[in-house]
């Protein structure tokens, strides 16, 4: 078993390249950040337990909004200038002069039977207008996701997609042998799925959020499930050969993956509905990996078809098969940022495995890793601002965050080894 998992492994990220110069570009620009006000919270508790839940949820809030590159927190030191008499009706002309263009007053009340609420109200200090207010009750064990959902209004309120309360699927050994689990997007509440005690792989999000497909040795080949996570219970969707890389569409009617059934990887496109599977690809050559594009209607994929692995694109029924990559004899596990422009893969150039960012507009190629670990299984965030992927650059494999610029890299896991992560695509509308 630990053989056959080994060679999958290979051919989806391992297979022997030729040495080529490495380019490093950095990313310029971008709309600038919206500067925020958070001051202390008001805080009413009266137990210990309460008094930690309201520093907990005040940390997380506070951590969500510098983390999203949405915000720009002014710093403690320019918070304590504004001496507000009265939080609950803020003097704006005061928090305007110290730079903020915004300001969020959070409040936690500890409330009988242990229940705290969290409010919180957003000002414009410069019309002085109230923009909203939104409030959320619950026990102490859900604060933190309490305060992931005040972070989500803030975004969708200035035009972005919510990620705090976005998740990450990802493959761990911790317990013993590699199974499922799922965590948070800053890596907490980190919750095994699986206990199959088998080899599972390769994890793939539903849009909606309710299911993640992936490839199990359960019944002794690698075979593609969808877990129904709320109901915990998986279902059967591929057999017979190799069946790795899923990628559900935008609907979840569709779920794309490989499969060696026919001998080689082809890419394959399975509909939910009356469960009739399609094949897409028909050539010699392994085709992995396939990823819907934003729109729906192409599919980015990986392919040996030139010699080695590189990327290529196609219309959604297989037709008008063009590649893309040209820099580098390894290019391999893409995904596709929510923008349609951008493009996240592994290249192996002079024996190191980094992770790169290519334009389709341009064509510009940027590297974002560098060194000598193995850097792999790159996926971005909902809103295409961070990048989650898995590393050995500590020693074991574990999963990190960074931005979409290679910057604030921030490590998520621990225990054991931790691979192939998956950023949940929260469906939203502006």
């Amino acid at each position: 078993m630990y053989l056959m998992m080994r060679r999958f492994l290979f051919l989806v990220f391992a297979i022997g390249l030729l040495a080529q110069q490495e380019v490093t570009i950095r990313i310029k620009g971008g709309v600038p950040a919206i500067r925020i006000a958070v001051p202390d919270f008001i805080t009413k508790t009266y137990s210990n337990n309460g008094k930690s839940a309201a520093t907990e949820i005040e940390d997380t809030f506070k951590a969500d909004l510098s983390f999203s590159r949405v915000f720009d927190p002014l710093s403690p030191s320019l918070l304590s200038i504004v001496k507000d008499r009265n939080p609950e009706k803020p003097d704006l002309k005061a928090w305007e002069s110290v730079g903020a263009t915004v300001l969020f007053i959070g409040k936690v009340v500890e409330e009988p039977g242990g229940k705290l609420r969290f409010s919180g109200k957003l000002y414009d200090t410069r019309t002085g207008n109230f923009i909203f207010g939104k409030s959320y009750v619950g026990k102490a064990k859900f604060v933190r996701l309490m305060a992931h959902k005040m972070g989500d209004e803030l975004l969708k309120y200035f035009g972005q997609p919510p990620i705090f309360t976005s998740k990450i699927a990802f493959i761990s050994d911790r317990d013993g042998n590699r199974e499922l689990y799922i965590m948070d997007y800053d890596g907490a509440n980190q919750i095994r799925l699986t206990y199959t005690k088998a080899m599972e792989m390769l994890p793939a999000w539903s849009r909606d959020g309710e299911k993640i497909a992936y490839t199990s040795f359960r019944r002794g080949t690698p075979d593609l499930f969808v877990r129904y996570i709320y109901e915990g219970r998986d279902r059967l969707i591929a057999t017979g050969g190799s069946n790795i890389t899923p990628d559900f569409s935008l609907d979840d009617n569709l779920l794309l993956y490989s499969s060696s059934l026919p001998g080689n990887y082809e890419i394959y496109m399975y509909n939910f509905k009356n469960e009739q599977r399609r094949r897409i690809t028909f050539s010699p050559a392994s085709d992995l990996s396939p990823k819907w594009s934003p729109d729906g209607r192409q599919i980015l994929f990986s392919s040996d078809r030139s010699g080695y692995p590189q990327l290529y694109i196609m219309d959604r029924d297989g037709s008008d098969v063009r590649r893309i990559t040209f820099q580098g004899s390894y290019n391999a596990s893409p995904d596709w940022a929510p923008d349609g422009d951008r493009i996240i893969y592994v290249s192996r150039i002079e024996g190191k495995f980094n992770l790169y960012l290519l334009f389709l507009s341009t064509s510009e190629v940027i590297k974002l890793t560098s060194g000598l670990s193995m850097n792999e299984n790159p996926c971005f965030s909902p809103d295409g601002r961070h990048i989650v992927f898995s590393s050995n650059r500590s020693g074991k494999y574990q999963i990190y965050i960074m931005d979409y610029d290679g910057r604030n890299l921030r490590q998520l896991t621990q225990r054991g080894n931790n691979q192939m992560p998956s950023w949940s695509k929260i469906k939203y509308r502006r």
